[in-house]
C-alpha cells in the first residue's frame, strides 16, 4: 500500500515536471524563430553562396520583417544591399530580377533617396586593386580647357562592390554609384582613360580642392631660361560656399 502510494506520487511529480518542461519548450518555440544570417560581410551585387549564410534562433520581437528562414531562399540570389556579418538576410535585401543592374539601381536609389547611376570603373591602376567594398575613394579626372589641363577631384565616391570574373581571379572593375553631376565629368574622362583613383581616409577627415589648374608659364629668370610648369591649387571652399552648394563629391 505504502509502496503504491509512493509510486503514484513519484509518477505525478514526473508528469508535472514533464508538463512544465514541455510548456517551457512550447513557449520558447512560440516566441522564437529560425532565420538566415550572414557569416561574413556581404556587399551589393554579390551572389550569395551556401558558405555565406547560416541559420540562428532569434526572438520574434526582433522587429525585422521579411527575414529568410531557410538558406535555400537566399543561396544563389543577388544582393541589392550590404548585409553585415551576423545580420539577417531579408527579402528586401535581394534583387528580385536576378543579376539585373537596372533593378539593382532602382532599389538602391529608392532606399537611399539619391539620384544617380551605377558605374563599373575598370581596374587599371595598382591602387584600384587594393580597394575594398564598402570604402569610399576619390576620383581624379583630367580634362582639357582653354586655359590648359584641369584636374578635378570627385570625392567621396562609395565603392559598392569589387567585381570579379564568375570563374574567380583578379578584380576587373569597381562598382560605383555616382551622381548625374559627377557623371557628366566622368563620362568623357573614362573614354579618354584619364581617370585615376585616390585612396582617402574613411573617417571623413580629408577634403580635397575641387579643381587644380595645370598651366604652363615662364619659369623665373635663370641661366637656362627654359619654361616650367606652374601648378595652381584652388583653395578649399569656404564655409559660406559650402552652405550654398555641395562640392563635386556630393558631400
Amino acid at each position: 500500500m505504502r509502496k503504491s502510494t509512493l509510486s503514484f506520487v513519484l509518477g505525478l511529480v514526473c508528469a508535472v515536471c514533464a508538463g512544465v518542461i514541455g510548456s517551457v519548450v512550447l513557449l520558447r518555440a512560440a516566441n522564437t524563430e529560425t532565420v538566415v544570417v550572414a557569416t561574413k560581410p556581404l556587399y551589393p551585387y554579390t551572389r550569395i553562396a551556401a558558405a555565406d549564410v547560416t541559420t540562428v534562433t532569434v526572438p520574434k520581437t526582433a522587429g525585422i520583417t521579411g527575414m529568410a528562414t531557410k538558406p535555400d531562399a537566399v543561396v544563389g540570389k543577388y544582393l541589392s544591399f550590404a548585409v553585415p556579418k551576423g545580420d539577417p538576410v531579408t527579402a528586401a535585401d535581394l534583387n528580385p530580377s536576378g543579376g539585373s543592374f537596372s533593378t539593382f539601381l532602382t532599389q538602391y536609389t529608392e532606399r537611399t533617396g539619391q539620384t544617380g547611376m551605377l558605374l563599373a570603373l575598370p581596374v587599371q591602376t595598382p591602387l584600384a586593386s587594393v580597394v575594398n567594398p564598402g570604402e569610399s575613394i576619390a576620383l581624379l579626372v583630367t580634362t582639357q580647357t582653354a586655359s590648359g589641363p584641369l584636374l578635378t577631384t570627385i570625392e567621396p565616391v562609395p565603392v559598392l562592390n569589387v567585381l570579379e570574373p564568375a570563374s574567380g581571379g583578379a578584380p576587373t572593375a569597381l562598382l560605383l554609384f555616382v551622381t548625374e553631376q559627377d557623371y557628366r565629368v566622368l563620362a568623357p574622362a573614362i573614354l579618354n582613360n584619364s581617370v585615376q583613383i585616390g585612396l582617402i581616409p574613411q573617417n571623413g577627415s580629408f577634403t580635397a580642392p575641387e579643381t587644380i589648374t595645370l598651366s604652363t608659364a615662364p619659369a623665373p629668370a635663370t641661366g637656362s631660361g627654359n619654361p616650367g610648369t606652374r601648378v595652381t591649387t584652388s583653395p578649399p571652399p569656404s564655409a559660406q560656399t559650402q552652405a550654398s552648394g555641395s562640392k563635386a563629391g556630393g558631400r
